[in-house]
């Protein structure tokens, strides 16, 4: 896409000079960001009031790490995060030349991995942190016992929460459950999988138990009776895997379906499909589908709690990085909403030279292409022989490493409220989702699936997906194995970029299939007339070893805990 990189660069050493990102815990309510930092606090103070209690419960919230906050440890500024997708591992995506998950593509997938590193020390930062606040809190000194179980049972899922994250990264890790001390023996080996997939499933019990429902619009953020069941749900699917199930033990599937109706019992009232695929991932209070979210907000100052993820995937003429470019393997998964079928099958009213017409109405809500309209300009990626040249025009044709590379960029995701054409930008204030419905009911329709084969609640909760993307309703006459294919389809579609795929595809097995094999990229030349010439052709080959389907261990994480073996 067009970017002058001049501009751009002025623009961005300005934001460098003037930007400070603070992780937001929750929304912009005063109430709840408006609060006194307690590292100055004494351990013994914060238990001993359940404010500070309360504080340092909020403070654990900040820990999680989402989407828009990883960082590509390239760059040692803060404005390098955002900067880095899980999804940049899979055929989705196409990141910038720079980032770690380009070497994963090509094939090296080793125990220095950046973004691995980052993910075993933020989740053990988390779980200090949780066993710290579970050990002291039933001695905390107040007369509403009620908020202190619930504090006491939130953290409670936010260490559930961080183990899972770490057992579908690395598979069984060391399960540290007590308070430690600079005195205790931290050399602690690897517990099983199996054995951290137990503890994490009697935590989400636990939690559920005394969770509320939900809260009030001050309140969104904070962890619910919902959370709690769809994060078991969540790990029992992945229990229920091929790569975590190598005998395939039927139970298990049923074990996970049972799981995701539980969340499925709690609609209409408390969850619901949101019905803008694109307002989904904007709107905060009033939102349904949300289950459990990371709330960044600008409670103060013009750029105080935004996220920078715009900074590296915004779209032409809006100052953007160019980090992220969607594959055409991606996007050929896009159904036609006359036919409910995939371009390349037959009968599927594909045009070639139309390629974005009667698609799937998430396809230009997630991303942008030749022809989109994005805040009153129209999106041109149609290219010159050479794909890092402006077309015709633009920038007198000289080159820019960060142009597309595919014909794709980013919508979903891009806070646009906050994009402005006179070169300010101010980031975005849009949460991450960890969790939401219609997730839950796709997770309902693959464990269900698995266990019993197509019937008609595996049928609905597919069909209630897919309305939103406007495709008709599904025949009802699949076999199992033709439904599984549909089931992993419609997961990459809706959930694409949510850092789903990263591990959907590793549960499955297909790694080998999927990750080791060319991507694509669609080439658009404009003609002299004004027309456009589209072509499907390889974007560049992809190497993947099956070993890769657990992340290494860190290499500084085995240095300092000679206890820890490597993955294979």
């Amino acid at each position: 896409m067009n970017i002058k990189r001049k501009k751009m660069i002025k623009r961005y050493k300005w934001l460098v000079g003037v930007m400070v990102i603070t992780l937001a815990t929750f929304s912009c309510k005063k109430d709840l960001l408006d609060i006194k930092p307690i590292d100055f606090v004494s351990d013994a103070a914060v238990f001993q009031d359940i404010t500070l209690t309360n504080q340092f419960v909020n403070d654990i919230y900040g820990t999680l790490l989402s989407g828009f906050e990883r960082r590509d440890f390239g760059y040692d500024q803060d404005w390098a995060r955002g900067f880095a997708n899980l999804d940049m591992m899979t055929d989705d995506i196409e990141g910038h030349n720079d980032l770690p998950m380009n070497r994963v593509q090509a094939g090296d997938l080793n125990s220095h991995f950046s973004m691995g590193t980052q993910l075993w020390a933020v989740n053990y930062s988390l779980i200090r942190k949780a066993n710290t606040l579970i050990a002291r809190v039933d001695g905390v000194p107040t007369t509403n016992t009620a908020l202190r179980d619930r504090l006491k049972a939130e953290t409670k899922f936010l260490r559930a929460f961080a183990y899972a994250d770490l057992v579908k990264s690395f598979g069984g890790v060391p399960l540290i459950t007590v308070e430690q001390n600079v005195n205790d023996d931290l050399q602690v080996p690897r517990n099983t999988y199996d054995e951290c997939v137990a503890f994490i499933i009697k935590e989400c019990d636990e939690a559920a138990a005394v969770l509320l429902p939900s809260y009030p619009d001050a309140e969104l953020g904070r962890a619910t009776k919902g959370a709690a069941l769809a994060l078991k749900a969540r790990v029992l699917l992945y229990h229920a895997s091929a790569l975590n199930n190598p005998n395939n033990t039927v139970s298990r599937w049923d074990d996970a379906a049972k799981a995701a109706r539980e969340v499925m019992n709690l609609a209409p009232t408390t969850y619901d499909i949101y019905p803008d695929y694109y307002q989904l991932f904007m709107t905060k209070a009033g939102n349904k589908e949300v289950i459990f979210a990371k709330k960044f907000g600008r409670p103060n100052r013009t750029h105080q709690s935004a996220h920078m993820l715009h900074m590296s995937f915004t779209p032409t003429g809006w100052g953007g990085w160019g980090a992220f470019h969607a594959t055409q393997d991606l996007v050929d998964c896009f159904e036609m909403r006359t036919t409910g079928l995939r371009p390349e099958e037959a009968g599927s009213g594909y045009v070639a030279q139309n390629p974005y017409a009667n698609r799937d109405t998430r396809l230009d809500k997630a991303m942008l292409m030749n022809g989109s309209q994005f805040k009153g300009i129209t999106v041109e990626t149609f290219q010159s022989a050479d794909l890092n040249v402006f077309p015709d025009g633009n920038a007198n044709g000289r080159t820019n490493p960060d142009r597309t590379k595919t014909g794709y960029g980013l919508r979903k995701f891009i806070d646009d409220k906050y994009l402005t054409a006179d070169a300010v930008y101010q980031g975005g204030e849009n949460d991450w989702i960890y969790m939401r419905y219609a997730e839950v009911l796709l997770n309902y329709a693959e464990a269900r699936n698995e266990f019993s084969g197509p019937d008609d609640t595996v049928y609905d909760a597919l069909d209630k997906v897919r309305s939103r993307g406007n495709l008709p309703l599904l025949t009802r006459n699949f076999s199992q194995t033709s439904l599984r294919t549909k089931i992993r389809n419609e997961r990459r579609v809706e959930l694409c970029f949510e850092e789903h795929r990263v591990y959907d595809v590793r549960r499955w097995k297909t790694g080998m299939t999927y990750f080791n094999q060319p991507v694509h990229r669609m080439n658009v030349i404009k003609n002299t007339d004004g027309s456009f010439t589209y072509s499907k052709v390889v974007l560049e080959n992809r190497v993947y070893k099956e070993s890769y389907n657990l992340f290494p261990i860190p290499q500084i994480e085995r240095e300092r805990n000679i206890k820890l073996t490597p993955n294979p």
